[in-house]
């Protein structure tokens, strides 16, 4: 190969390899930079959850706190007219069931008898709880507030239990239980991320008796859905190893049917750190993913006109100002050589660079050589 087509060759290859090279490790950077930035959004939405959780938690205990300290219903409650504390507190429940996502209501004896719930006044009256409910059975033994997450007759429930006395007394407890409807609500308002309760199926059947059971279908890996913001997308998400193995927050970006979804699953705790189901939180992270590839294509895109335009210039000067006065040079040293005349080479000889010094350096050997001849053809005619 010709050295004028080898030097560019050998260019094109080198400025390829390095821009090819270099696209890929921006792409990864880019990457790695989008891949935090998708997982610190998950960690953002699994924090959301559990405040949220929390935030719940503390409104429904202070509901319940202050509905215990009210004067007229120690007194209902103190001298037993379940009909009379019916009246005056269900309809203002009422309401708050229908806007503020409050689940239950429900007035309790010690230790953990049922004594009045709100919603259903005529279930389970004088019901012993004691087997399943920890809150109302702490609550009364130990006259102090309890909170968290517990599954009830009525189903799962975000609950606040507090003591209810008077000036004579102890007189029993008074729970507010509220739905995770709240929760997800607002985390499909902040994040946009579609939310799903999943809660253990054995222990719901066992205990949730007045809450009917679930289509198959909403039950997966022995966990059933308690609510989501939108079922079809939150069934796409999980599967049942995914749910049984969330003991700990986990955060996940895959790819399901062709599109790349983020997924935080954070584990639901009972109020004594139990874990008795998952929350499932997720959403398209296509737009992440998209500015990845975007990345990746915008660079070879780059690397592949700097290999165009590099090689383009290394060729025009290289053959310019280099292959092709040599050329030149070349030739006029054979047309030298081959008609015995003397050549002038005044327009390379004028360059100041390294052709010139050649053509300055050709001209002084062409003239050495003319006079050589000179002085043998005076030799000759003086013998």
């Amino acid at each position: 190969m010709q050295l004028r087509f080898k030097v560019p060759f050998l260019v094109t290859l080198v400025v390829f390899v390095t821009s090819i090279f270099l696209a890929f490790s921006s792409y990864q950077s880019a990457y790695k930079s989008i891949d935090a930035a998708g997982k610190q959004e998950l960690q953002t939405t699994a924090n959301l959850i559990q405040n949220s959780i929390q935030e719940q938690s503390t409104k429904a205990l202070a509901r319940a706190d202050l509905i215990s300290r009210l004067p007229p219903i120690q007194q209902l409650f103190r001298t037993n007219n379940r009909e009379q504390l019916l009246e005056t507190i269900l309809p203002s429940f009422e309401e708050q069931k229908a806007s503020f996502g409050v689940a239950d209501a429900q007035f309790h004896l010690p230790p953990a008898r049922s004594y009045l719930r709100v919603f259903t006044p005529n279930d389970g009256i004088n019901e012993d709880l004691s087997s399943f409910r920890e809150t109302v059975v702490l609550t009364n033994q130990k006259q102090e507030r309890q909170s968290g997450v517990e599954i009830g007759r009525r189903g799962l429930g975000i609950r606040g239990v507090v003591p209810v006395r008077d000036a004579q007394g102890p007189i029993g407890s008074f729970e507010i239980a509220l739905s995770f409807k709240p929760v997800l609500d607002a985390l499909k308002k902040v994040t946009d991320f579609e939310g799903g309760v999943f809660v253990d199926d054995k222990l719901m059947s066992e205990i949730a008796t007045q809450v009917d059971k679930p289509d198959s279908e909403r039950i997966i890996g022995g966990l059933r859905n308690q609510d989501s913001t939108n079922w079809q997308v939150i069934r796409s998400l999980v599967s049942p190893d995914l749910l049984t193995k969330a003991n700990d927050v986990t955060l996940n970006i895959q790819n399901i049917n062709g599109m790349d979804y983020g997924i935080a699953l954070v584990p639901l705790l009972d109020f004594k750190g139990k874990k008795i189901g998952v929350i499932v939180a997720g959403r398209d992270f296509q737009s992440l993913t998209s500015q990845a590839r975007a990345v990746l294509v915008n660079n070879i895109v780059l690397a592949i006109f700097q290999v165009i335009v590099l090689t383009g210039t290394v060729s025009v000067l290289f053959n310019g100002l280099l292959m092709r006065p040599i050329l030149a040079l070349g030739n006029l040293i054979a047309n030298s050589a081959r008609d015995d005349v003397f050549i002038t080479v005044n327009d390379l000889s004028t360059r100041q660079d390294e052709v010139g010094q050649i053509a300055r350096s050709f001209e002084l050997l062409q003239k050495r050589f003319t006079d050589m001849k000179k002085e043998v053809g005076l030799l000759r005619n003086n013998g």
